[in-house]
């Protein structure tokens, strides 16, 4: 085979259909004739002297077991057919082929069997050598997504020819692993070292015209009817000697200077750990990647192997697989099975244009949405407007799309004072100040003037959503869609039913966030419903500690440096606004009592005027983009925070770092258990999604529940927390174990 890629495709496939009808001939297949089979997940069709394999699994084709053995057979078949002179791979329905088989991939990491895993590798990397250097050439006919297993699969074909439907990528980094079937290898080969190991560790797909350009693809097809006709064409040019027969795993002309190639990366390397720190897997991918520069594509094979392999069975790789089965879970939400939308939503109102209000619009307007924008006036109206016009020039400044994309952006916003225009709302959602008596208010005045089909939805984050629709006969329509800020940007929606929300609209209201991009969970109506319930403590406790004499500048420290939180307690606080701190840590109170903690830290910040980043101070003082700590000015608002607390019995503390992340963390796990014993989530893997998308708890950790549950144990967790109810009496009932996690604890093994 020549290493090289063919400079002159077009005009080589054209020479090769003069020949077409003649090679035809010879293997009987005149007219484009098939032979047509199907065995298990593969079928097996003959056109034009050419085998036709198309993966037939629905819904993503994924590389399960089964598909291995089922692809090897055919691919096999084809090889020993006299008649059959080429061969082309392609998917049925809208993907080539999503990547490896998840569940089957949990069963690997609870086997704990490193044989077992690198024989399941082995049958692929077989797979890939039959396609690769089998007897005849073979095409891979990209229809639709190749991610993981399906790019490995197709860079081990000799060519891709690529549907405009067509997207690339290796995502494994993402479930903690690597590619296994050879990605770390054929992928440098193709688009050289520094722009293959940028996409392995980063995860990031590329579309059709990016890969046509990389070298990824080898051509484009641009109607979805002639990409078998296209991809046929290549194979019998192949097979006819008009075109080179590459090999991905043999080629060395995009590898580049074997010192460049290092430089890029230990580049990504180093980038790589400090985005997921902790984690193995961006180490062990740059380790095969070099492997297979220095050593050679086998050697390099090899590598992969054998860093697969004890990656597969690490925490973090079956922490992240938990995290992405999870997610999919959570859009099956129990007894809604089979329920269609109340209505298709296409026109979104929108009450308040506050930061929040501005987000939510901002996000409408780019998924294409029309959207109304009311305000109280023509002041807070055009303030509004303003905000949705800086949300969206900064995305457009970030994405370099040009200037015309703004005026394209707010095309279809109606900004107005009343109500005129809300016949025209599929679903309203308010986003006005957490005031009980203008909601309630505001919702009466929705139920006039809106359609009855149409869903009324409030942004609330604290508020009960029962006594919001008390007054109005539309309860059955009224659903919670609690955005987290900035509402463009954080992926979860909290999805919030009351027990008179209709099934139909909680369908719509997934089917919404569906559309937007959100990652949807449906939860119960409680105060503080499950996002901000679970975190009221980690705050709370943070500020138990502060009034104990620890420095909170140490609390933020280790809950990153151990936690791995993105933000520290205190900088989330200063980033949420100090004086929104106090006031929802005060609902927190009311509801939930003795089960809280209260502290005058917040009162005194606010007091000094201290509200966070918007006022340039609170914890930390800002200077342009930089945090900085302000001990000093700081100093003297704690020693009266501790003051307060000392007249209630609070005495100075000496902690372990350890203590000080447990103390933190553990009444979190507590507070998610109460949320689940009460119902107000479905499962266990719900709150992980939310604590991860929600609050940006480390998804390399499976959310709080996985981590509370497999890495720190619910043995452990318990019993800590009953030793901090008996050494601070004064708060027994904010550290004491509820009875679920107590049940849990009984159940686990650690």
């Amino acid at each position: 085979s020549t290493p090289s890629r063919p400079p002159s495709l077009s005009s080589a496939i054209m020479a090769a259909e003069r020949g077409e009808h003649r090679l035809a001939r010879v293997a009987g297949h005149l007219s484009m004739q098939q032979v047509a089979s199907k065995a298990g997940l593969v079928d097996y069709k003959v056109v034009s002297g050419v085998a036709v394999l198309t993966m037939c699994s629905p819904p993503v084709n994924s590389l399960s077991p089964q598909m291995t053995t089922c692809l090897d057979e055919a691919v096999s078949r084809a090889h020993s057919d006299s008649q059959v002179k080429g061969i082309v791979i392609t998917g049925a329905g809208p993907f080539f082929m999503a990547g490896a088989d998840i569940p089957n991939l949990m069963k690997l990491t609870g086997t704990g069997d490193v044989d077992l895993i690198k024989s399941f590798l082995k049958k692929g990397h077989a797979l890939m050598d039959k396609l690769e250097s089998g007897p005849k050439p073979t095409v891979a006919a990209v229809n639709g997504p190749a991610f993981g297993g399906g790019l490995e699969l197709a860079m081990g074909c000799n060519m891709r020819v690529a549907g405009k439907a067509s997207k690339f990528g290796l995502p494994e980094i993402k479930l903690g692993l690597i590619p296994g079937m050879g990605g770390t290898q054929r992928l440098p080969r193709l688009i050289g070292v520094k722009a293959a190991v940028g996409a392995i560790v980063s995860g990031k797909s590329m579309n059709v015209k990016q890969a046509l350009k990389a070298g990824v693809a080898d051509k484009l097809v641009k109607k979805g009817k002639d990409l078998i006709p296209e991809a046929i064409k290549v194979a019998l040019a192949m097979a006819v000697g008009k075109i080179p027969r590459p090999s991905a795993l043999e080629r060395k002309d995009r590898l580049g200077d074997l010192e460049r190639g290092d430089d890029a990366v230990e580049l990504a390397r180093i980038k790589a750990r400090r985005k997921v720190k902790g984690c193995p897997h961006p180490d062990a991918a740059c380790n095969a990647i070099k492997a297979g520069m220095i050593k050679g594509g086998r050697a390099g094979i090899q590598a992969e192997t054998d860093e697969f392999a004890s990656l597969i069975l690490t925490p973090s790789a079956k922490a992240l697989i938990h995290m992405f089965l999870s997610s999919r879970k959570a859009a099956k939400v129990p007894g809604l099975g089979g329920v269609k939308p109340s209505v298709k939503v296409k026109t979104v109102a929108v009450l308040g244009g506050g930061t929040m209000g501005a987000g939510i619009c901002a996000l409408m307007l780019f998924k294409g949405y029309n959207v109304i924008l009311k305000e109280i006036n023509d002041k807070a109206l055009f303030a509004g407007v303003k905000r949705i016009s800086k949300v969206i020039s900064s995305v457009i400044k970030r994405m370099r799309l040009p200037v015309m994309a703004m005026e394209m952006g707010m095309r279809n916003l109606t900004a107005t004072t009343n109500y005129d225009d809300f016949k025209k709302a599929d679903m309203v959602i308010e986003a006005i100040v957490e005031n009980i008596s203008i909601k309630q208010k505001v919702f009466c005045e929705l139920e006039k003037h809106c359609r009855p089909d149409c869903i009324l939805a409030s942004n609330t984050s604290t508020i009960d959503l029962n006594v919001i629709g008390a007054k109005t006969k539309a309860q059955d329509r009224i659903v919670g869609l609690h955005f987290f800020s900035p509402a463009h940007i954080m992926p979860l929606l909290e999805i919030i039913r009351t027990k008179h929300t209709s099934k139909a609209v909680i369908a719509a209201s997934l089917a919404y966030g569906k559309k937007i991009g959100k990652t949807s969970v449906v939860v119960g109506n409680c105060v503080g419903f499950t996002a901000n319930r679970m975190f009221y403590p980690y705050n709370m406790a943070a500020a138990f500690l502060v009034d104990r004499g620890v420095d909170p500048y140490r609390i933020d420290t280790i809950v990153k440096r151990d936690v791995h939180m993105p933000m520290g307690v205190f900088q989330i606080a200063d980033l949420s606004g100090v004086d929104i701190g106090k006031h929802v840590g005060a609902i927190f109170q009311k509801a939930y009592k003795e089960k809280t903690y209260g502290s005058a830290l917040m009162d005194v910040f606010v007091e000094a005027k201290r509200l966070g980043q918007k006022a340039g101070k609170g914890f930390y003082k800002y200077k342009g983009r930089a945090t900085v700590p302000d001990a000093r000015a700081i100093a003297p608002l704690l020693a009266k925070s501790r003051a307060v607390a000392a007249k209630n019995g609070a005495k100075p503390v000496q902690v372990t770092d350890e203590e000080i992340m447990q103390m933190v963390t553990y009444p979190v796990v507590n507070e998610s258990c109460r949320i689940l014993a009460e119902g107000h989530a479905a499962r266990a893997s719900d709150i992980d999604i939310v604590s991860i998308t929600g609050y940006g708890f480390p998804a390399h950790k499976g959310g709080l529940m996985h981590w509370g549950g497999e890495s720190e144990g619910f043995k452990k967790v318990c019993a800590t927390l009953k030793g901090f109810a008996q050494k601070y009496p004064e708060v027994s009932e904010f550290f004491k174990p509820c009875e679920y996690l107590e049940q849990l604890a009984a159940k686990s093994p650690k």
